[in-house]
């Protein structure tokens, strides 16, 4: 499910994803990626509605607002090895 917060305080990625646990996330008005403290624009708690959450930060980047998609819906997506073998 997508979530539109568009939230007016300011807040680190570990604030949100401590807030938000296993959700992705938009933040927008970011300092920079060394430091990227900013709004919090909307979640996406289950990757059912990842395709939207792209869609909106798409969208957002098509009216030049600069924004950062991230966070983890921890469900073991990553590419790369995702098992442990003890060999």
């Amino acid at each position: 499910m997508l979530t539109i917060l568009n939230e007016e305080s300011q807040k680190t990625p570990e604030e949100i994803e401590s807030q938000y646990p296993n959700c992705k996330y938009i933040l927008v008005n970011f300092g920079s990626i060394q430091d990227p403290k900013g709004n919090l624009y909307c979640i996406s708690s289950s990757d059912d509605s990842y395709r939207k959450i792209c869609e909106v930060a798409d969208e957002l980047s098509s009216k030049g607002i600069a924004c950062m998609l991230s966070g983890s819906y921890n469900n073991g997506g990553a590419f790369g090895v995702q098992y442990e073998v003890e060999t």
